[in-house]
């Protein structure tokens, strides 16, 4: 069984939000608290038809924000497990 992060920040815009991971029906999902007026959100990574990985928010609507702050989900994650 893989490990849940445990909650950390990133950068997003000028502003430094939390990041929760959460596993929901064996998927990784990541709550966003922009710890503000702001509405929370959260993300995860999809397959198109194509089995090309995209993220994605729950509910969708939020598309573009999802791609933006999940591209920052990665990179926080990838350069953790590079140390």
């Amino acid at each position: 069984m893989r490990e849940i992060e445990p909650p950390f920040e990133v950068i997003y815009g000028e502003n430094l939000v939390k990041v929760t991971e959460h596993e929901v029906k064996g998927k990784r999902v990541f709550y966003i608290d922009f710890g503000g007026e702001r509405k929370n959100l959260a993300v995860t990574v999809a397959l198109t038809n194509k089995d090309e990985k995209f993220w994605t928010s729950i509910p969708e609507g939020r598309q573009k924000e999802a791609e933006n702050i999940g591209k920052l989900i990665g990179q926080y994650i990838r350069s953790k497990n590079k140390k």
